[in-house]
């Protein structure tokens, strides 16, 4: 099965089969959720409540790393940490069906934060805080965030390929070596001695404000980071987005103290990440779910707005710095 075309055989009746594999009996209700990287099901079960089944894309991870992720999950689980953790079953949550990684988990009906509510910052920075103090040290198996070294690869991975229109390859070469430049700039001036176990990709739809109090869901990017990037996500182009920031902040610092020489690397992260969903994009379009889901990523007309999102990177650096 090549890593291209990885769900090409997880039809319903494969589906259906590994989630009865665990002992779970489905009354054959399948609905699919919105997810690329993996695939996620919605599942009907007989006389028990709706279950999600998750399918990892195979070779992203390996098993030691899901199995800490799991692991992670279902510690914060027991600290009463508001996560979705996944179900266990004889002292497993990771299973193997036809060569594909899955486990199951709970539905939560819920809703997602709304953008500019500073009450909801102000909890969002408090969940997030707590998650970071109960994941008190770093992951053994999990990556290590290198953002230089992300951006250098994204780029070299899209410059590689017919995708960026050859006209515009001069352009966006410049551009991401402005970005790389500045990056290691601020990099140079602070960066922690330790990196520290994160969510790492914290963003509104993955939190859902579920019986008034906020979870975090899906730690599929898991890795050992800085805390910055499980907060700057939050930040919208308000009138005001310094008081969003401060909201955060002071949520956050509820559980643990907040290093405000951080704040210069929201530049980096969000450059890094940027660049990175376009590599992303390109990795993954020989997947029919993302020709399907983004049509738009082989036009010149993306790549053109894909240039002006750099631009506008460079643009505004330091709106955020102390």
């Amino acid at each position: 099965m090549s890593a291209s075309h990885a769900f090409s055989h997880l039809v319903p009746d494969v589906i259906l089969d590994a989630v009865e594999s665990t002992g779970l009996w489905s009354d054959s209700r399948i609905y699919p959720l919105n997810s690329y990287e993996n695939r996620v099901y919605q599942i009907g079960i007989e006389d028990g409540p709706t279950v999600i089944a998750k399918f990892y894309r195979p070779e992203r991870w390996s098993e030691a790393q899901i199995k800490e992720e799991h692991l992670t999950l279902l510690r914060l689980q027991e600290e009463s940490v508001p996560v979705v953790a996944p179900m266990v079953f004889n002292g497993e949550s990771l299973f193997s069906h036809n060569g594909i990684h899955f486990c199951l988990s709970p539905k939560l009906i819920g809703q997602h934060p709304e953008a500019d509510n500073l009450d909801q910052l102000y909890q969002l920075g408090e969940l997030i805080g707590q998650v970071h103090q109960k994941m008190n040290a770093p992951f053994t198996k999990r990556i290590s965030v290198l953002p230089l070294e992300q951006m250098t690869q994204a780029a070299k991975h899209i410059l590689a390929e017919d995708y960026l229109p050859q006209k515009l390859k001069p352009i966006y070469q410049a551009q991401i070596t402005k970005l790389i430049d500045l990056s290691a700039t601020r990099i140079q001036a602070y960066w922690p001695t330790q990196l520290r176990a994160i969510h790492g990709d914290s963003h509104r739809s993955n939190l859902m404000l579920h019986n008034g109090q906020f979870h975090l869901l899906d730690f599929d990017d898991c890795q050992n980071g800085v805390a910055v990037q499980d907060i700057w996500l939050h930040l919208t182009q308000t009138e005001n987005p310094r008081q969003q920031l401060s909201e955060m902040i002071e949520g956050y610092e509820a559980y643990l103290p907040f290093e405000t020489r951080e704040l210069d690397l929201i530049d980096v992260f969000k450059s890094a990440r940027v660049i990175q969903y376009a590599a992303w994009l390109q990795q993954r379009w020989s997947d029919p779910a993302f020709i399907k889901a983004f049509p738009w990523f082989a036009s010149e007309e993306y790549w053109l707005n894909h240039l002006s999102e750099l631009h506008s990177c460079e643009q505004e650096w330091g709106q955020f710095s102390r």
